[in-house]
């Protein structure tokens, strides 16, 4: 399941992640100025990934050739090229979405708003972040763990995701916001808003096949926060079998929630009756 290049990179990332954050607990700065780093940081990153990702494609043409079975539908090239990226590197994943998390957060004023953000973004950057290190969509993009370690992409993918977490395990378990376990309830509602659309923007973005006005199948599938496709690539092919996954999926994704939360009330106990 794991590559050696991809398990590297998972011990490259945790260490990073454990190093920052004693760095930022030692030194404790102030939270708009970390966030401040961390989305120069993280846009510098989306470049690199839109870069990587982006393709010189030759525009085309339908044409229909007659072959011996019939006729046929085929693609002819018009000279023309366009950059094209590919759907499911839209910024719609959590990761991504938090970029725009901490442009938020640096900008907005204090106020209930902005500490219902912060919730988010505790819950969402160190889940998120943790399972986009295990899981990394781009491990099957590489071939060798020699490319695996070489490669602008790999590079950006964990190390901002990396960034993800510690800046996430910095603003909830930090003085400065006060998050408490009764945030549990804002976080979780947040989070659910941004899952939903994913529901729809997966078959909106999914490429099927009409035959009489009925799907036949799907040539191109997008998988936002794997609301589709279950990580472990489990063939699912019974609606039943999906919304089992489904159920699955939210009560780990409650659970791993109120963990979070549940060690952060623990801190704040332990913090009160040490003085």
């Amino acid at each position: 399941m794991f590559s050696t290049g991809h398990l590297i990179w998972i011990g490259i990332s945790l260490l990073l992640t454990a190093g920052g954050i004693i760095l930022l607990f030692r030194f404790r700065p102030p939270d708009k100025k970390v966030l401040t780093f961390c989305l120069l940081i993280g846009i510098v990153s989306e470049v690199i990934k839109v870069i990587s990702v982006a393709e010189i494609v030759p525009m085309v043409d339908p044409v229909v050739v007659q072959q011996s079975g019939g006729a046929a539908l085929d693609w002819i090239p018009t000279g023309e090229y366009t950059p094209y990226i590919a759907l499911e590197h839209m910024p719609l994943e959590l990761c991504s979405l938090y970029l725009l998390f901490m442009a938020l957060a640096v900008f907005l004023k204090d106020g209930g708003w902005k500490h219902g953000l912060y919730s988010v973004m505790f819950a969402s950057g160190v889940i998120g972040g943790l399972l986009g290190v295990v899981g990394a969509s781009i491990a099957g993009d590489f071939k060798t763990t020699a490319e695996f370690l070489s490669a602008p992409r790999a590079w950006q993918f964990f190390l901002f995701h990396s960034m993800i977490v510690t800046v996430s395990v910095y603003l909830g378990f930090g003085n400065e916001i006060n998050l408490t376990y009764k945030d549990l309830k804002k976080a979780i509602i947040g989070l659910v808003l941004l899952d939903v659309p994913t529901f729809y923007l997966n078959s909106v973005f999914s490429s099927e096949v009409y035959k009489h006005d009925q799907v036949v199948g799907v040539t191109h599938r997008i998988n936002f926060f794997s609301s589709y496709v279950n990580p472990l690539g489990l063939v699912l092919t019974e609606k039943w079998q999906w919304i089992a996954y489904l159920c699955l999926r939210a009560l780990l994704f409650a659970a791993a929630v109120w963990i979070m939360f549940l060690l952060l009330k623990i801190k704040k106990k332990d913090a009160k009756e040490n003085g």
